[in-house]
């Protein structure tokens, strides 16, 4: 790429490269593994400039992936932002980056290697030795929806205890979610990513990122507070209605709709935000419904056994506890505990 290119995109690098710097003090006091800042000229070597035939086909929208490789690194994974996914604030983009290269040590996270900052498209680079799947949960038995469950929890209880301040991820969806070759569930995408600030125990936000959040709990709506329970509240719908009882997310529904156009560009607009939140209300309300677990398991899990009817039970009264009376709700490490024994449960 030519001199020009590099002079007109200096001062974009130098201001993303701040940005990072910038998040990662707030979110980590600068904890973090070390990564690499790759040249525009190295990204495009590694992808055949981003060519079709390095494209990871079972990785789909909201971005694009590609398998590549460098000298220092045999397998690597690059994610490119696509469609209205692309147009996100550069400060959301460079969150994704400070908080995944503080969170890539640990085994529900994508291994963090670096990422380009020459692109107007945000372009990360992931540790590639594991593929990556994609999760569908329609799927996934039972036996996996737990396991997975369990991983995602375990994601974000590490997310609220690992760091000096509290981080919350606002941003639950199964497109975010990919699953390895040995079935351990990855969290990605930590762009909405929040600070609870030191000595206290939430956060105000900007409500203009609000309407990516699929579950919201009535506080968040009603004021723009946002603390850990927060999370615990989204995590109770979310496993609730899509690994119980299979319902489709809105907010997944619409970004399916946009990969079929491939990524048309649209906003997210004030309609679409009020239709998602009647979706949420509508979804808490029927998650609340008293009927028996026989009649509201999802079907595409198969044929279920007595046991793992009795897993259900617990399972819906853990996601019913963390969409209760705010003073009762759980913390996320005390959802993972349980879910984890949940699980023993079936074999004992």
């Amino acid at each position: 790429m030519d001199w020009w290119w590099r002079k007109k995109n200096k001062k974009l690098i130098l201001e993303r490269g701040a940005t990072v710097l910038k998040d990662l003090i707030e979110f980590g006091h600068g904890k973090s593994n070390p990564i690499k800042f790759f040249s525009a000229d190295e990204i495009l070597k590694a992808t055949n400039n981003f060519s079709d035939s390095n494209r990871v086909s079972r990785l789909v929208y909201p971005f694009k992936w590609y398998s590549g490789k460098n000298e220092n690194h045999p397998m690597i994974l690059i994610k490119k932002d696509v469609g209205w996914w692309s147009g996100l604030r550069v400060d959301l983009l460079c969150r994704d980056i400070a908080v995944s290269s503080m969170v890539s040590g640990h085994k529900n996270f994508l291994k963090l290697v670096g990422c380009c900052l020459e692109f107007e498209d945000r372009v990360m680079v992931y540790h590639g030795v594991k593929k990556h799947y994609k999760l569908d949960i329609r799927e996934q038995t039972w036996k996996d929806r737990m396991k997975i469950a369990e991983d995602i929890a375990t994601a974000l209880a590490y997310l609220h205890t690992a760091f000096p301040r509290p981080v919350i991820y606002r941003f639950l969806s199964l497109w975010n979610i990919l699953l390895d070759e040995d079935g351990v569930a990855k969290l990605t995408d930590f762009s909405f990513c929040v600070s609870i600030p030191e000595g206290e125990t939430f956060v105000r936000v900007d409500r203009a990122t609000e309407g990516l959040y699929s579950f919201l709990d009535d506080t968040y709506i009603s004021s723009d507070v946002v603390s850990e329970k927060t999370d615990v509240f989204a995590f109770g719908m979310f496993i609730g209605l899509r690994f119980l009882l299979g319902n489709e997310d809105f907010l997944e529904l619409y970004l399916e709709e946009e990969e079929e156009s491939e990524g048309g560009g649209s906003d997210i607009d004030y309609e679409f935000d009020s239709k998602m939140k009647r979706h949420a209300r509508n979804l808490l309300s029927k998650l609340k419904e008293d009927r028996r677990i026989e009649e509201i398991a999802d079907p595409e899990m198969g044929k279920i056994s007595e046991q793992e009817f009795c897993q259900m039970k617990a399972f819906l009264k853990l996601s019913r506890r963390c969409i209760g009376p705010r003073e009762e709700v759980p913390t996320m490490v005390e959802v993972a505990k349980e879910l984890k024994k949940i699980q023993r449960s079936l074999n004992i």
